[in-house]
């Protein structure tokens, strides 16, 4: 048995800290003595309290450590924990890549001021026949894992894809911008109807008699921009209303082009005339 500055010293951990592990629950003192009130610990738990700084050196949270050295779960378990938080942690990277990419583009812009040309065009958007895959994914830059998924089912189906650009869209669902759940459906133009097996759709899609068409150049952090430029159009011309849910077309894209500069991508956003203004026609 050893007092809690021995077993510090041997097990390489600050006092501080056995006394942290102590109050939650992770090592407490394998005896506490009785007469003087010294912790004392044992040889024996030096293994658990390595596999302690271990998961909590891998980002664990105190709660999960506990779940995972309470009881003697077995190895499985074990192995299915990490390889969950090495998927979490991927994530994580994933998003800050992202953040560090933004930062760089915001240093970009600061030193060099650019306005793009976005211009808000009229359209009416036709009946479509299409093949689609509609899902709930964790983010908007999953959609490319999504894409995957649908070519993939494809190729077990007798569908026949209109062979012209774009023969493509995507359309969300969701009445406002979600960080995470995004409920999207990526859409193929066909020729004719045909049955196709579940998770696969396949119908016609209504004509939307207006929508606001937007096309932006170049990566896909500009698409932001181009919704803040439709909402100051929105401003300008009160006559009309948003609807959903909207649509993206890409004309050129991660298929086609190595270098996202030369993206090319359309928003379409179905509008009508507000109800204020219908209003006004009518008297």
């Amino acid at each position: 048995m050893f007092k809690i500055g021995e077993f510090s010293k041997l097990a390489q951990v600050s006092i501080r800290m056995l006394r942290y592990y102590d109050e939650q629950g992770l090592l407490p003192p394998a005896k506490i003595d009785q007469e003087n009130g010294y912790r004392l610990y044992h040889v024996k738990q030096l293994p658990l309290l390595q596999k302690i700084i271990l998961l909590k050196n891998l980002k664990f949270s105190t709660a999960e450590i506990k779940s995972l050295v309470g009881e003697d779960l077995g190895d499985s378990y074990f192995q299915e924990q990490l390889k969950n938080k090495y998927e979490q942690i991927e994530q994580e990277i994933a998003a800050e890549q992202r953040r560090l990419l933004e930062l760089a583009n915001t240093i970009e812009r600061v030193k060099e001021p650019q306005k793009r040309d976005l211009h808000v065009i009229f359209r009416t958007l036709p009946q479509e026949k299409i093949v689609s895959l509609r899902k709930v994914i964790p983010s908007y830059y999953h959609e490319g894992a999504l894409w995957q998924e649908f070519l993939g089912l494809l190729k077990k189906e007798q569908v026949d894809i209109v062979k012209q650009s774009p023969d493509n869209f995507t359309i969300f669902h969701d009445e406002c911008y979600r960080e995470e759940g995004v409920e999207i459906e990526i859409c193929l133009k066909i020729k004719g109807l045909t049955k196709v097996e579940p998770p696969l759709n396949c119908y016609e899609t209504k004509e939307i008699p207006l929508a606001a068409s937007i096309f932006v150049f170049g990566s896909y952090d500009n698409i932001k921009e181009a919704y803040h430029h439709f909402a100051h159009w929105l401003s300008e011309h009160e006559e009309y209303e948003m609807l959903i849910p909207t649509r993206q077309v890409s004309h050129r894209g991660p298929d086609t082009e190595d270098n996202p500069d030369n993206y090319l991508t359309e928003i379409q956003i179905p509008i009508r005339k507000a109800e204020r203004a219908r209003t006004a026609i009518e008297q």
